[in-house]
């Protein structure tokens, strides 16, 4: 089990490589807490194996609770915690309120 080493990272553009590997695109930043994430939770066969098996790379850091600056920012905002379980809820709550705003009460007539 190899653990990643910061060396051998390489960005180029919008692309995170490998020892010339594939790791993770960036259009948005993010770049350095994935990196660390990514230290810190996986070796490298590990990662590797999740990424070969079709998985998408923020869903593989997922997999061990990784929420991107992105999105940690929006939840503490809205007062949701700052992990997976807040992101579902929130999005649960989303799609809880837009169904209620979109309800038409069974009194309304349409011509």
């Amino acid at each position: 089990m190899t653990k990643f080493d910061n060396k051998n990272f390489d960005y180029n553009y919008m692309y995170l490589k490998y020892d010339g590997r594939f790791v993770a695109r960036f259009k948005y930043g993010g770049l350095v807490s994935f990196k660390k994430f990514l230290r810190d939770n996986f070796t490298v066969e590990e990662y590797f194996d999740l990424l070969d098996s079709g998985m998408a790379p923020l869903k593989v850091l997922e997999t061990k609770g990784y929420v991107s600056p992105n999105v940690a920012k929006i939840l503490k905002r809205r007062g949701y915690p700052m992990t997976l379980e807040g992101m579902n809820q929130m999005i649960d709550d989303d799609i809880a309120k837009r169904n209620a705003e979109t309800l038409v009460p069974f009194n309304v007539k349409f011509d």
